[in-house]
């Protein structure tokens, strides 16, 4: 069994800040990450061929990850990274099990830093499940790491401020981005505009997209999304309609456009299947993209040693993910004796002040294009929600009009959540369509349970799992 002072989840922004700041500290930390190398989805490394400054990888944010990346190499052999190593459970007593170099091992650190991040959030409409539709982070993982266009002619549409940056990074690539459909209405952004004062790296970002957009003459279109896409083996058209200020469809409104591939993005659900597994206390945050954990103002969980940062705590972007990944490696270090509380709470304060300043600008931004439940609207009878195990929203319904009244009960009645995802894809939608027969809020049904495995991995890692 590997005994690590400290071990981080994730090599993402907050993961490699955590890292860097208990390593700073004088702890030797063990990162274990799912990739070949570390960056996370946000500072995703491209392969040689594509490392170019005029690249699809060029932006404000591949600067800021390269000084983070140097800070991660500063830290020399106080950092063990475990590459291509899949955390798989977590049981008593912080014990993880992870699956490495083709066998499992436990590792039981003193302290605990979740890192997990987040994944994208599916919305199943008519087509969704075509060849050619596309997630923003699939869409960003093969234009940024591989070079790869996911089609000629692409139609980006959700919400939030991610999708002008998915949209410059296919024009930069070579894509005809027909155009950026942005489902809120963005009225009230106004407010927002206050609290920009002091955020010049968040205003030069802002201002490097949206120029790119102008200079591709890419249309961005406010309250309007995708209502069906259209197509045999591919995708051959979608049908884009204009939504009301709850993002229900409108009649009459409705849009055809040729394109050969859609990049959907509706925003993110932070991966909490390990801080479930911890047993840490969780709170439904609509506005942050769903179930997080109960984080204090040092990222410690209602778990004493584990601490959660990052994307992970809620959606936030880079920026406040590493602010949370440092005071988390801070505050890790200080629990184990490295610090003193005072001089710990010298090195937390001024990432504390910078992340505080930035969540009262993110909860205007945030709450503009949460999601609303008329989004739902365009889930059709026929449409898969769970694509894994192909269970219809007829299916689901069926059910639900026999009784059924929460989600363990829902996934034993339609196998949906049973598949190889595991519920990351079919959950939010699920809960949603629930809350909607139940006439409850979101807040009131708790996400599905989790067990290990919660990543696949070969059936040999209870053959290789050492004894105990």
């Amino acid at each position: 069994m590997n005994t690590p002072k400290i071990a981080v989840i994730g090599a993402g922004p907050a993961g490699m800040a955590a890292a860097i700041e208990a390593a700073r500290a004088g702890l030797t930390v063990h990162v274990y990450d799912e990739n070949a190398s570390p960056g996370g989805q946000i500072y995703r490394q491209p392969l040689a061929p594509m490392r170019s400054a005029n690249g699809p990888a060029a932006g404000p944010e591949s600067s800021r990850g390269k000084r983070l990346m140097e800070e991660l190499r500063a830290a020399g052999s106080r950092v063990v990274l475990h590459q291509g190593a899949i955390v798989w459970g977590v049981f008593e007593e912080r014990t993880l099990v992870v699956w490495e170099n083709e066998r499992s091992e436990r590792v039981r650190p003193e302290a605990l830093v979740l890192a997990t991040g987040a994944y994208d959030r599916p919305v199943p409409i008519p087509g969704w499940t075509l060849p050619g539709v596309y997630t923003a982070g699939a869409t960003q993982v093969l234009v940024k790491t591989q070079g790869v266009l996911p089609g000629q002619r692409v139609l980006v549409a959700g919400t939030g401020p991610l999708l002008p940056v998915v949209a410059g990074q296919l024009a930069r690539a070579g894509a005809r981005v027909v155009a950026v459909l942005e489902a809120a209405s963005l009225r009230g952004a106004w407010r927002a505009l206050p609290r920009l004062w002091g955020q010049w790296a968040l205003i030069g970002d802002a201002f490097h997209y949206w120029r790119g957009l102008l200079a591709a003459r890419i249309p961005y279109l406010r309250s309007r999304t995708v209502a069906r896409i259209i197509g045999t083996e591919a995708v051959q058209a979608v049908v884009t309609v204009a939504l009301d200020d709850a993002w229900r469809p409108l009649l009459d409104t409705e849009q055809t456009i040729d394109v050969d591939a859609v990049c959907l993005g509706f925003g993110f659900v932070p991966s909490t299947q390990l801080s479930q597994l911890c047993s840490c206390e969780h709170r439904y945050a609509p506005e942050l993209g769903g179930w997080i954990p109960v984080t204090s103002a040092e990222m410690e969980t209602t778990r004493p040693g584990v601490f959660a940062a990052g994307d992970a705590t809620g959606a936030g972007g880079a920026m406040v993910a590493v602010l949370e990944g440092r005071i988390a490696g801070i505050a890790a270090a200080a629990r184990l004796g490295a610090l003193t509380p005072s001089e710990a709470a010298a090195r937390m304060r001024p990432h504390q002040r910078a992340l505080a300043r930035l969540k009262w600008l993110r909860e205007v931004l945030d709450d503009l294009t949460r999601i609303r439940d008329g989004l739902a609207d365009l889930t059709t009878p026929d449409t898969v929600v769970c694509r894994c195990e192909e269970v219809t929203a007829a299916d689901i319904r069926e059910v639900l009009d026999e009784g059924t009244a929460d989600m363990a009960q829902l996934k034993r009645m339609t196998r949906a959540g049973m598949g190889y995802c595991q519920g990351r894809m079919c959950g939010p939608a699920l809960a949603a369509l629930l809350a909607r027969r139940t006439g409850g809020g979101m807040d009131a049904i708790p996400p599905l349970s989790i067990r290990p495995p919660v990543k696949p991995v070969p059936i040999e890692v209870m053959a290789t799992l050492d004894e105990g």
